[in-house]
């Protein structure tokens, strides 16, 4: 008696229904990746920003110790003490500065330096002044 074989009538792999599905779940993760990414950009933005700012700021004391008086402007402190370029924040927008604080500010936030924020448009939630966020790292 010789042993028998069975063969297989069904192909081995994949059905359409399970590659269907496989590249679906696959669409979903990396759609979850690419929003996490982008989310990161912004934060890493925002980072950088606030570390722009904080250099700025230093300048601006060094300055204000030296001259008696803060800056006229942000350019006059790019050749000597900051990069060129260190007027922008991480989106490319010039800061907003001016040599003189806000009313009834005090006498150590002697001046305004704000950044527009993501949007680039003034006086939106997402701007941030150099003196709020100083004093939010402060508190964290």
């Amino acid at each position: 008696m010789q042993p028998t074989t069975q063969t297989r009538t069904h192909a081995r792999g994949f059905s359409l229904l399970e590659l269907s599905l496989v590249i679906a779940i696959m669409g979903v993760l990396m759609a979850v990746a690419a929003w996490n990414l982008i989310g990161g950009a912004d934060d890493a933005k925002i980072q950088a920003t606030k570390a722009s700012m904080q250099t700025i700021k230093n300048a601006m004391q060094t300055y204000q110790v030296r001259n008696n008086s803060f800056p006229p402007s942000l350019q006059t402190l790019i050749p000597s003490q900051l990069q060129q370029g260190a007027d922008l924040d991480a989106w490319d927008n010039t800061f907003y500065y001016q040599p003189n604080g806000k009313p009834n500010a005090p006498k150590s936030e002697g001046f305004t330096l704000i950044s527009r924020g993501p949007d680039g448009v003034a006086g939106t939630a997402d701007d941030m002044d150099i003196w709020i966020v100083l004093a939010r790292q402060a508190a964290n």
